[in-house]
């Protein structure tokens, strides 16, 4: 019984620091002027769009890949499948 009381006192204090620490710790903030926007920057976008081009011939699909961003056909024809008419 003493060993019980023994732990519990001691399982007691370590909570009792833990949240005195906790409540304790300093609370660091970014003020709003720091993380707002002020609208002079620019936005500039870090990566080419691209899009898949489809063709119907008389052999199939097709696809190509076009970069609109600098306006340039990336590869050749892929051929796809069979066309369904």
């Amino acid at each position: 019984m003493k060993q019980f009381k023994k732990i519990s006192r001691l399982a007691f204090a370590t909570v009792a620091c833990s949240m005195a620490l906790l409540f304790t710790a300093p609370n660091f903030t970014i003020p709003v002027s720091a993380a707002a926007s002020t609208g002079t920057e620019t936005v500039s976008p870090q990566a080419d769009v691209k899009r898949w081009v489809y063709e119907e011939r008389e052999d199939g699909w097709w696809k190509r890949l076009y970069n609109t961003t600098r306006g340039v056909w990336e590869g050749d024809w892929i051929y796809v499948g069979p066309s369904n008419s």
